[in-house]
């Protein structure tokens, strides 16, 4: 069979690109970073691990998704796998920085939406270190403390207490 070799290189290239190839860690974290709601979902569907870290000792992408108040990633990323209770610092700090679940992060920014209005939410997340755009997007929102609560939920009945 001379046409062979072809026809298994063309068998080939057609299953991988039906099963596809399982995205970059860092595609997924940009995503979810970003607060893009669609491409994390094509990304997780995709097979992306929705444990992906931003270092070894870093915040997961459920870390930044609950930091965002965003339910839906959330909910996909749990439904994906992502350990709930798994404790990482901002960007993999050491030393005497405080390593967080993602349920203590999204209580956290909770209370802040509570507690500073809309008006100053900018100038506070600044004074404090925190300029990320989609951070502000998100505390700034109308709806922030009903999402940051359905986060707080949607952790809290699958966080392991210690």
């Amino acid at each position: 069979m001379k046409y062979r070799p072809l026809f298994v290189f063309a068998l080939v290239i057609l299953i991988i690109s039906i099963s596809g190839c399982k995205p970059d860690p860092a595609s997924l974290m940009t995503a979810v970073k970003a607060d893009n709601t669609e491409e994390a979902k094509k990304l997780i569907e995709k097979g992306a691990d929705p444990n992906s870290r931003t270092s070894p000792s870093g915040w997961s992408v459920l870390h930044y998704a609950a930091r965002n108040g965003n339910v839906e990633i959330v909910s996909l990323l749990l439904k994906a796998g992502a350990d709930p209770n798994y404790s990482g610092t901002m960007e993999g700090q050491t030393g005497t920085v405080i390593s967080l679940r993602s349920l203590v992060l999204a209580q956290a920014t909770l209370d802040l939406v509570k507690q500073i209005p809309a008006s100053s939410m900018e100038e506070t997340l600044h004074q404090i270190g925190l300029d990320d755009p989609a951070l502000l997007k998100s505390m700034k929102d109308p709806n922030a403390a009903v999402r940051y609560q359905k986060v707080v939920d949607a952790l809290t009945t699958v966080t392991t207490k210690k």
